[in-house]
């Protein structure tokens, strides 16, 4: 678990299928009607606006580091690579930034095989959800995207392998993409030390060039439509890694959601936990400090009291006195 205390995130938004929604807080319902016109990528085709609003920009001084999704309120998932210092923050929605609360690695992440390459994101504050800002869904625990459905992956990568971070597109962008079959993905990645697992999923077009996600989209959702046409998306998977961008015979490798359900709920849980029980503990002390105020006021109001019966004692006695010396 890191800290973070100049992190934020930011957010840009989805596409709206099917009738009129307004329960913002449904997960996996975009914004705008999706637009595919062709399917070249590596920075792909420009996302309509204020589309997928579950899209976050992970950054650091102002900078495009890695993507994220939106998963709850205080929640965002992304790459676990992405993290090697801190100052990071996230913009989201109406390019809102949000403070970063903390980063929490997955225990078992490895940076040599990219294993367990998911990272979860508390916000310093809840998100409002609206027409621009929404949470995807998360898929059932273990549940497999099947081999040649159609998903999408979002991201402002560059637009083709090498260039630099001031030549990466300032605009969202998104790809198509075929899930491929796990073993078929295992063995053009077999010669090399990072090896596909069964807690990643392969995607895109290995016979061909030009068409994958790339530097930058990182930590970004693939995210697949609902089978029945409901217009609803799940994220299945997380930009992870890949050999270089778009080359022949090397699909995009992405992080298998569903093999990590159980640890999101668990730690999104946890922490929650963690925060109510420290708003309950500085509550308790307040109320301590509010109970001996009010003793401190009691006792000092008693004394006062006390004080005034022993003058009127007093003052009486001294009429006594007079009387009877006068007398």
């Amino acid at each position: 678990m890191q800290l973070s205390q100049n992190f934020s995130v930011i957010l840009c938004f989805g596409f709206k299928i099917g009738k009129p929604d307004f329960s913002y807080g449904i997960c996996g319902v975009p914004s705008n009607q999706p637009r595919f016109i062709f399917s070249r990528i590596i920075g792909g085709e420009v996302a309509v606006p204020y589309s997928w609003p579950w899209q976050v920009s992970v950054q650091i001084s102002d900078e495009h580091i890695c993507g994220g999704a939106v998963l709850a309120k205080e929640w965002v998932v992304t790459a676990a690579h992405c993290f090697n210092s801190n100052g990071y923050f996230c913009r989201l929605g109406f390019h809102s930034d949000q403070s970063v609360k903390q980063y929490i690695i997955h225990p078992s992440f490895n940076k040599t095989t990219m294993d367990s390459d998911i990272a979860l994101l508390q916000l310093a504050k809840p998100l409002e959800f609206n027409h621009y800002v929404r949470p995807v869904c998360l898929p059932a625990k273990e549940e497999a995207v099947q081999p040649s459905r159609v998903c999408v992956v979002t991201g402002w990568a560059a637009h083709e392998e090498g260039m630099q971070s001031l030549e990466k597109g300032k605009k969202l962008h998104q790809l198509e993409v075929p899930i491929l079959v796990l073993d078929t993905c295992q063995s053009y990645y077999m010669n090399l030390p990072s090896k596909v697992t069964q807690r990643m999923i392969c995607a895109g077009f290995p016979l061909e060039e030009g068409k994958d996600s790339c530097t930058g989209d990182s930590g970004g959702p693939l995210v697949c439509p609902s089978e029945d046409n409901s217009g609803f998306y799940t994220l299945h998977g997380i930009t992870s890694w890949g050999l270089g961008c778009g080359r022949k015979s090397y699909p995009g490798v992405y992080t298998n959601v569903g093999a990590f359900v159980d640890w999101i709920k668990q730690t999104e849980r946890q922490e929650t936990d963690k925060s109510k029980s420290v708003v309950t503990s500085e509550n308790l002390i307040s109320s301590r400090y509010i109970i001996i105020a009010l003793s401190i006021a009691f006792l000092m109001l008693m004394t006062m009291f006390s004080l005034l019966l022993l003058c009127c004692f007093i003052s009486q006695g001294w009429e006594e006195v007079r009387r009877h010396e006068l007398t």
